[in-house]
């Protein structure tokens, strides 16, 4: 799929984080996390193990990972690195995978513009500002995704119903949403409108919304120093053990492994 045969307002790109490291070490399993993940890296000697499989990080490659890949990391030897974590609309969709993206002059270039100390061995988080930054860090994303091979990242036709029901839960994620509630947001009665979700989306609405909360929560303990009971809050969960049963049925690990496995790689 090209992004450019499609109107650009129907894909929504959020940064979570921009950094720019000096990788001494990287040895980790069970990276899985909800977002997309995006290398660059000034050398040889990193890899990556996905279902059995090692495959060298070539830096003339960018390397975008697809969210919930439950891949390794392996380091030979140091080397400096980009990594940008992000999520799309979820009009579009795409399965687990690691996918290597030729890096084009243009790439490099935005890479430079959005990170010009990306040369240097301590580590640098970049700033949401200057403005020509957080361009330069979008426009290098969508630089990647465009690159992807055809059917990679699908443009999901939902039901208008069902679109109603998602842009609703994602402007108040926290809110204390019903399904009836949300079946008056679609104008449908909620047996059908379990159906017609399960048709379009494969779970169940109250699924779907539990979903989005726990992935805002992954969001926020990576990227986020706030104390779990507040993530908890925040993601609309009425005490912190309701969270951690939740996260962890979902994630399959508490929300505090996560954040240190997240953190530590």
């Amino acid at each position: 799929m090209h992004l450019h045969h499609h109107n650009p307002g129907d894909l929504q790109l959020r940064l979570l984080q921009c950094v720019t490291a000096r990788l001494n070490r990287w040895e980790h399993d069970n990276l899985s996390a909800p977002y997309w993940r995006l290398y660059l890296l000034s050398g040889k000697g990193a890899a990556v193990r996905w279902r059995g499989r090692t495959t060298p990080l070539d830096p003339r490659h960018a390397w975008l990972i697809g969210p919930d890949t439950d891949f390794g990391a392996t380091l030979e030897k140091p080397l400096t690195q980009c990594y940008i974590h992000f999520t799309l609309t979820p009009a579009f969709s795409s399965g687990p995978g690691v996918h290597p993206v030729r890096l084009t002059p243009v790439m490099r270039m935005l890479h430079a513009r959005a990170a010009p100390g990306s040369g240097v061995a301590s580590a640098t988080a970049v700033p949401p500002s200057p403005e020509a930054s957080v361009i330069a860090w979008n426009a290098l994303v969508l630089l990647a995704l465009d690159g992807l091979p055809p059917g990679t990242l699908r443009e999901r036709r939902l039901d208008a119903r069902v679109l109603r029901v998602l842009e609703h839960i994602e402007r108040d994620i926290a809110g204390p949403h019903t399904l009836e509630e949300l079946a008056h947001v679609a104008g449908m009665h909620a047996r059908a409108l379990i159906r017609l979700f399960r048709h379009e989306t494969g779970v169940t609405p109250m699924a779907s919304l539990r979903a989005r909360r726990v992935a805002l929560a992954c969001d926020l303990l990576h990227h986020s120093d706030r104390p779990i009971d507040d993530i908890a809050a925040l993601t609309g969960f009425c005490d912190r053990y309701h969270f951690t049963k939740t996260f962890r049925r979902l994630r399959e690990v508490s929300p505090g492994a996560f954040r240190q496995l997240q953190r530590q790689a």
